[in-house]
């Protein structure tokens, strides 16, 4: 695992659409802050109503390599910042941050208008719905298990990428405001997998 982040990263640095460290503000996180995980929830909670999760390490790189029958979707998986939604147990949009429309000073999850609706409507990426079920991820976490409501909305995250991931929630927002009682979000916070790896490269 000691040589996952350095792929997640170039996939990230290197992906779909080249992410400039000075337009993306990587941060590379020392140590796991609750607090501000916390600050982020809470300004999350600002635009959507929304749950947080944090995922260790283990949990983590078991998402990455998430067994499905298109083995090329790890790439995609090892984003750091991901929008899935699912309807019921099937998912029915993936969306990355390498498919994040970039500028000099911009970021835009929306250049597609995917998030003018919802669901929100399928982006470039790879239709994988026949695998990347709800139930495969609650596998992983448990917390992700079945509720009420029709869709689950899923949003990883990171502090090593903290603009990024805010424009994420506010895509996500945009989609599913008036939607609310249908929908479930859940944001999952993987900062503890990014720390350790980024202080074993010290």
């Amino acid at each position: 695992m000691k040589r996952l982040l350095p792929i997640l990263l170039a996939f990230l640095l290197q992906g779909c659409a080249p992410l400039a460290k000075a337009v993306f503000g990587i941060d590379e996180i020392s140590d796991y802050r609750p607090e501000r995980v916390e600050t982020f929830h809470a300004e999350a909670q600002r635009v959507l109503p929304c749950e947080m999760l944090v995922s260790d390490s283990v949990q983590y790189a078991r998402m990455v390599r998430l067994s499905v029958a298109d083995t090329d979707m790890m790439q995609h998986r090892a984003q750091l910042v991901q929008v899935l939604c699912f309807d019921g147990d099937s998912l029915c949009f993936y969306h990355i941050s390498c498919y994040a429309q970039t500028g000099p000073v911009s970021i835009d999850w929306n250049h597609y208008s995917s998030f003018d609706r919802f669901p929100p409507a399928p982006t470039v990426v790879p239709d994988t719905s026949g695998a990347m079920t709800l139930g495969r991820y609650a596998a992983i976490y448990p917390d992700l298990t079945a509720h009420d409501k029709r869709y689950t909305v899923v949003v990883f995250w990171t502090n090593v990428l903290r603009r990024v991931s805010h424009k994420a929630v506010e895509a996500v927002a945009r989609s599913v405001r008036g939607h609310e009682a249908d929908c479930r979000v859940v944001l999952v916070c993987s900062d503890p997998f990014f720390v350790r790896h980024f202080q074993a490269q010290k």
